[in-house]
This record gives C-alpha cells, structure tokens and sequence, in this order.
C-alpha cells in the first residue's frame, strides 16, 4: 500500500522561492568539487510559522542525485541542529546555565564512547561554548542529566512523528540519532526565535 502523497500548506512568495532557488543552485554549483551534488532548503516566517520558499532538491529532473525526493520532507538525521534545544532543556531544568564548566574529555556511558567531529577533546569547556563549537561529548553528558522531560520526550510533546522509542536511540539522539523532517526541525526553531 502506498502512503498519500503530503501536503503541505504555505504561502509561498515567489520573489523568495526564486531567490532561494538560485542560492540553492550556486551553493551546489561551488561546491560540486568538494563532492556536494544536491541541497534543499527552507524559508519559514517564524511570525506565523509560514513557509515562504521551498527548495526540496537542486534539480528536479536529474535521476542522478534522485532529485524528485523532496529533502524537505525526507527523513533524515537532523544532526547537531538538535542541540540547541538540549540546552535550553539544561537550562529550564537547572542543570546549568551558560557559564557552567562542562567537561570535553574521554568518556564511556555503557559501550557508548562519543567522540567530537575532529577527534580531539578541549578539556573544561562553558556550556555556552560548547553548544557553539558543536561539542559532542558535553552534549551527550547534558543528554544524561535531563529529565521530565527527556530530550526524546520534549521531541515527542512538541510533534515530532514517527519516532522509535527512547531506548532504541538512547543518548545518541543528542547527536541527531533520530530522524526527523526538515519541516518539523524548522518548526521546532520558531519555538527558538519565539523566546520557548
């Protein structure tokens, strides 16, 4: 059984999409030495959650880079974008404030051994610091500390669908372990740009 195409309700504005879609294409253009053949965007009007241009692929018609796959609304991992809203969870929950020291440095959970994008740890780091430079290991400690809700719950309570369970991600979903719809992640930050 196929599932219903989706749907999705916007007012576009076509001065914008016209110029989302040529960033889109200049993006891919410089970029295609370095390996990168396609790219999807979005444009939301966090006033009233209004997507204002969507670019789902760089061309639509090229088979090579499936290009009829509407990025957009493809699951995906959501990466790092995740952690912003595992910190302001720390924060509500008193956990730590933007000063706290948190550590980067080796650490175990179980048979879980997160690293950092380069490889190296920064010793003694502020949390706000940490959540700039995208450290993994900070994250991933905060993402053991937070409680009612969990990180996962706070996904599941703000309409993120078709999440697995809490166990099957386990702390990996600070790091973007989950899947999620670049629809819903652009949602989720209108929260950010509307002060929570």
């Amino acid at each position: 059984m196929r599932e219903a195409d989706e749907h999705i309700q916007g007012t576009l504005d076509l001065e914008l999409q016209q110029t989302l879609e040529n960033i889109i294409t200049q993006f891919v253009k410089e970029r295609t030495p370095q390996g990168v053949y396609n790219a999807a965007a979005l444009l939301v009007d966090t006033r009233d959650v209004s997507i204002k241009a969507m670019v789902g692929s760089a061309d639509y018609l090229n088979a090579v880079i499936h290009g009829q796959v509407n990025g957009t609304t493809a699951r995906r991992s959501p990466g790092s974008t995740i952690k912003p809203f595992l910190y302001a969870l720390a924060i509500d929950q008193g956990v730590i404030h933007p000063l706290t020291m948190l550590k980067d440095a080796p650490s175990s959970y179980g048979y879980f051994q997160p690293e950092n994008f380069d490889g190296r740890f920064v010793g003694p780091i502020p949390a706000q610091d940490a959540l700039i430079r995208s450290r993994n290991v900070p994250a991933i400690w905060l993402a053991s500390q937070t409680r009612k809700p969990s990180l996962f719950q706070f996904l599941k309570q703000v309409g993120i669908t078709k999440l697995n369970t809490e166990e099957h991600y386990g702390l990996s979903l600070a790091l973007g372990g989950g899947e999620m719809k670049m629809t819903e992640l652009a949602a989720l930050y209108t929260l950010l740009a509307k002060d929570g």
